[in-house]
């Protein structure tokens, strides 16, 4: 299987500054899996749990974050083992 990946944004776009420059994720699943899960990812080093926001339900998921001229989005599927 072979996958096409995009490259940048058109220079055109915006100048972005790399300090300003940023990865949202966006963690969307049941309250005790989402927490599970967030757990897990300090318990690697990856993030600070205190970093996250508060849980908010997924129909302001569109609200939730401002969208930069550019921006692309990539979601990942990973099955839950309990």
């Amino acid at each position: 299987m072979s996958y096409k990946f995009i490259g940048q944004p058109p220079v055109g776009d915006r100048a972005i500054s790399p300090a300003r420059r940023s990865v949202k994720i966006l963690m969307i699943g049941q309250p005790e899996d989402v927490e599970l899960t967030i757990a897990r990812l300090y318990q690697c080093g990856f993030c600070r749990v205190e970093n996250w926001s508060r849980p908010l339900p997924f129909s302001q998921a569109p609200t939730a974050t401002t969208r930069e001229p550019g921006e692309i989005m990539r979601i990942y599927v990973r099955s839950m083992t309990l």
